[in-house]
């Protein structure tokens, strides 16, 4: 999937520390939600700030 490269990208460790959850939380909430990764690298994935804010709207619905 490509992703516009000028923004920026999360982890998941970095997605909870900018919504002030827990990692696994977040692990739960990408699922849950069907959110596939904007990119993969090495094994990891990342995610953009579209995915920020979906994960906050379905934080504020919880």
């Amino acid at each position: 999937m490509a992703t516009e490269k000028s923004g920026e990208m999360y982890t998941a460790a970095k997605l909870a520390k900018a919504l002030g959850i827990s990692q696994g939380k977040v692990k739960k909430l990408v699922e849950a939600q069907g959110i596939q990764p904007d990119e993969v690298k090495r094994g990891c994935k990342y995610y953009g700030p579209l995915t920020l804010e979906k994960l906050k709207a379905a934080l504020e619905k919880e």
